[in-house]
Parts: C-alpha cells; sequence; structure tokens
C-alpha cells in the first residue's frame, strides 16, 4: 500500500510539473497530436538555458581565477611582511638548550633567577668557563660590558639541601655552545642589514607586480564582452520567445522559460 502511494504521488507530481511547463487544456499537455508543438518549445528552452548556463560557467571560471590571482598576490604579500617583520624584530628564537638558571635561545639568553628574569642579547656576547672550589661559573659580558656570573654548584651539599650540582664537563659544554650560538648571531645580525634590504626590495617589486591579477581581469573583461554581442545569444533568446508566442497563440497560456 506504501509503495502504491509512493507511485501515486510521484505520478501526480509528473503530471503537475507537465502541466506547469506544458500549461492549457490536457490535449495540448498530453496530446500526441501536439508533440510536435511541445518538441518546439522545449528544444527552444533548452537550447536557451543551455547558452545562458554555459556562459555563466565559463564568466564564474574567469571571475574564479581574477579571486585566485587576488588572494595569491595578498599571500605573497603578507609572507614578505612577515619576513620584514622577523628580520627587524626576531625576538628570542628558537630554544636551544638551558641549564641551571640560564636559558639559550637562538637571539638571546635568558637568565631565570628566583629574584628577577631578564634577557642579554647575544650578538657581540663574550662567555668564559671558570672553575672554582665550591662553583663552576659562566661568565656572560654582553656588549655594553655588563657581567652576569652563573653559578654552577659541584661540591656535595648538606643532606638537608634540594641544590642541584653540575658536572665540569656538562657545564663547559654549555659554555661551548652559549659560545657557538653567540657566533651564529654574529653572523646573522652582520648580514641583516643587506637581507632586510633585499626583502623589502622583493616587497615593492611584488607590490608593484599586479600582470597576474590584470592579466585574469582583462581576460574577465574579454569574456563578459564576448558574451554579451555573441549573437548566438540574441538568436537563442529569440527562438525561445518566437516558440513562447507560438504556444500562447495555440493554447492561450504563456509557458514557462
Amino acid at each position: 500500500m506504501v509503495l502504491g502511494l509512493i507511485i501515486c504521488v510521484g505520478m501526480l507530481a509528473g503530471v503537475a510539473w507537465r502541466r506547469h511547463r506544458y500549461p492549457g487544456r490536457w490535449e495540448h499537455t498530453f496530446s500526441q497530436s501536439h508533440a510536435g508543438a511541445r518538441k518546439a518549445l522545449s528544444d527552444a528552452r533548452s537550447a536557451a538555458r543551455a547558452w545562458e548556463r554555459s556562459k555563466a560557467q565559463s564568466e564564474s571560471k574567469a571571475r574564479h581565477d581574477v579571486e585566485s590571482a587576488e588572494k595569491a598576490r595578498e599571500d605573497r604579500l603578507r609572507r614578505m611582511d612577515q619576513r620584514i617583520a622577523s628580520l627587524n624584530s626576531p625576538g628570542r628564537g628558537n630554544r636551544v638548550e638551558a641549564l641551571g638558571e640560564l636559558v639559550l635561545f637562538q637571539h638571546v639568553l635568558v637568565v631565570q633567577s628566583p629574584s628577577v628574569t631578564r634577557s642579554i642579547a647575544l650578538a657581540g656576547l663574550e662567555v668564559r668557563f671558570e672553575p672554582g672550589r665550591k662553583n663552576y661559573s659562566v661568565y656572560c659580558t654582553d656588549a655594553d660590558g655588563h657581567v652576569h656570573r652563573a653559578k654552577y654548584p659541584h661540591l656535595p651539599s648538606p643532606p638537608e639541601s634540594d641544590e642541584d650540582l653540575f658536572d665540569e664537563d656538562q657545564v663547559r659544554d654549555f659554555a661551548v655552545m652559549i659560545q657557538n650560538t653567540v657566533a651564529q648571531e654574529n653572523i646573522f645580525r652582520a648580514r641583516l642589514p643587506r637581507q632586510l634590504k633585499e626583502a623589502e626590495s622583493k616587497w615593492k617589486e611584488a607590490q608593484a607586480d599586479t600582470s597576474e591579477l590584470e592579466t585574469a581581469r582583462e581576460r574577465l573583461q574579454r569574456l563578459r564582452q564576448r558574451n554579451g554581442t555573441d549573437p548566438r545569444g540574441e538568436e537563442l533568446e529569440a527562438r525561445a520567445a518566437e516558440a513562447s508566442r507560438d504556444w500562447e497563440r495555440l493554447t492561450g497560456h504563456v509557458p514557462p522559460r
């Protein structure tokens, strides 16, 4: 019963659709005697719709090409902006290593003590290791001549103390790591003016270069002009309009497009 109801509803929907597409008396909609008129109307409407669909699809693709070119240009400029910003303000950079109160990053050495946390620029930093009776020391002298001494105890502490102890090789290796990172930072800083100048020059070139975007825009404009003046569109529209008038003269009803 349910299947029969579904079939019945489907048939009624088909009849309603056909009555809508071919308005008039029942014989106009269904009779074989008017099959030629229905076919002429259907063919004319289908051809006009196919043309409009083809035109819309081609223009849609051309608009998408314009949008893609705009986005590609914006993305390229944004990446260049980020590159320039990273050169102007490199920040700490990636974390390299830490030992005791010192945390080494690509561009700075951070001192984390119970009383204060501060950063020391690596550029121009001088680092030396010194052994001592109680502590190994790493002396860090910044470009302004200020000295920070990091202490690394190596003598056993009283039982109640929770002080960390450090091996000499461990501290020496860390001091060497700081020195090597400083060397890399000095190279980075020496090259920075040239890199910044090159990055800014490339940004200006990219900002001025709109060739891909203009090409896409011109392609869209030419396509719109060609579609607007293509005689096929007018011919198909005239054919569909004439078929509609023929149907109206036959039935007294104006068919939908």
